[in-house]
């Protein structure tokens, strides 16, 4: 019966995003509540129907043995998505999509210097990758070189609380995922092949990043730019878009189980059970064992009281004048003070954990905070006017959704240090390589009150 009740929740969590988004959503399958639906499914649904046949995989098992605490955390989940929800919909109002779709392919098809635009693709990111090395003692020449990479710590935080994300050398990684956002929307609306031809390797660049950065999520977030770009420029879901997305996610799975492999140097038969064990054993994506931690473990004396929300505030001091300056990421916190787990690394908190952390079970309002910005920030960035005048539809793969992933699975102040700087850079490559136009209305025809661009 507890177990039913927990996919019970957990269905209801997964299905109404999914159903508001499809309704309501400005984007087909990547609208914000999209998202949420799908890292509730991944995080929740599916680590709860595991955790049936298979309790012993659950993250939150090691730490919380109290009658009813997979039920509490289960509950306040739920409920934190539904105000999700509830918040995403009080901010909707009337939006053309067909309008929107419009204004991006216009706009989509005036990428320009392309050539430009993927040497200095290529040109940032070997640079930032040779950066990354040295700062974590590798070299081109070493031929463990990955190994060693994927080894280490993707977050490297000692048993004190200080260390290093590495947020300011990484945000250089967004020219190469804002080329291939550009370039594969303009290959999408004009057919050039030259451009699809330049996406394509991109993307395979964007691959070696990943690996260099030993960070299963930039995989992740390269399927979300491609479906997401696609969409955007009024794509559809087909059968050859299945199929290419089929073909790229196996791809992706296949180098998920080489970094594992990497990581802990294990037989390949064994790769894929620890790959697995991984996902439903983490608390990444929108997770249930953070949820059922933090309802069982918070109390009055843990409580910030909205202060990691304010952590950002110290996050742009160079670590090179503040050598031990503390990670920003609240995951730390939450194994240390809270966990009473005192190793290095930490674990990961999640968005609706943060508040909990924050705000006790009042955390819930936070939600609704969430639900509204997320509507807003997909109506401003997918309005026709935004698009035409500023190109800003490139935002929403490259900026926005790292935010919605950041917001559901992550730290706030950790993602808002990174994106500060990935901003600046976007507005430059906008503006360089982007034809944008201005709205005007001509003085013949503003008794009709015609809408011309320009």
């Amino acid at each position: 019966m507890d177990a039913f009740l927990i996919l019970l929740l957990a269905a209801i969590a997964t299905g109404l995003p999914l159903y508001l988004g499809q309704k309501y959503g400005l984007v087909r399958l990547v609208s914000p509540l999209h998202l949420v639906g799908i890292f509730c499914f991944l995080g929740f649904g599916l680590k709860s129907a595991v955790y049936v046949v298979a309790p012993d995989l659950a993250f939150h098992a090691r730490f919380v043995d109290t009658p009813w605490g997979s039920q509490l955390g289960a509950l306040y989940l739920t409920l934190f998505v539904l105000v999700i929800c509830l918040g995403y919909r009080c901010a909707c109002s009337p939006v053309s999509r067909s309008d929107n779709v419009v204004a991006a392919r216009l706009v989509a098809a005036g990428v320009v210097r392309r050539g430009w635009l993927f040497a200095v693709a290529l040109g940032v990111s070997v640079v930032t990758m040779g950066i990354i090395l040295q700062a974590r003692g590798g070299s081109w020449l070493s031929l463990d070189v990955l190994t060693a990479l994927n080894q280490d710590r993707q977050i490297n935080v000692n048993a004190d609380g200080i260390g290093a994300m590495m947020a300011g050398i990484k945000s250089f990684f967004l020219v190469p995922e804002c080329a291939f956002v550009l370039l594969l929307g303009h290959g999408i609306v004009t057919g050039a092949r030259r451009s699809l031809w330049q996406a394509a390797i991109l993307a395979g660049l964007l691959v070696c990043i990943a690996l260099i950065s030993a960070d299963r999520f930039d995989l992740i977030e390269l399927v979300v730019f491609g479906v997401a770009t696609h969409m955007i420029l009024g794509g559809r879901l087909h059968l050859r878009l299945m199929v290419v997305c089929a073909v790229g996610i196996a791809a992706l799975c296949i180098v998920s189980a080489y970094m594992t492999q990497l990581r802990f140097g294990i037989d390949r038969a064994l790769v894929w059970q620890m790959l697995g064990r991984q996902i439903v054993g983490s608390t990444y994506f929108l997770d249930i064992n953070a949820a059922v931690m933090v309802t069982d473990r918070v109390e009055a004396q843990h409580l910030m009281l909205g202060q990691s929300y304010l952590w950002w505030s110290f996050g742009w001091v160079p670590r090179a004048f503040w050598p031990d300056k503390p990670a920003i990421d609240l995951g730390v916190f939450f194994k240390r003070e809270i966990m009473q787990v005192y190793s290095g690394g930490s674990y990961n908190v999640t968005g609706p954990g943060e508040a909990f952390i924050n705000f006790s079970w009042l955390g819930v309002a936070v939600g609704f905070a969430l639900g509204w910005i997320y509507r807003w920030g997909e109506a401003a960035l997918l309005s026709a006017f935004g698009a035409i005048r500023y190109g800003a539809f490139a935002a929403y793969p490259l900026i926005f959704y790292p935010f919605v992933q950041a917001s559901l699975q992550s730290s706030f102040s950790a993602f808002v240090v990174g994106a500060a700087a990935q901003l600046v850079l976007l507005a430059v490559l906008i503006w360089v390589f982007l034809r944008r136009y201005r709205f005007w209305i001509s003085p013949q025809s503003r008794e009709r009150n015609s809408l011309y661009v320009a």
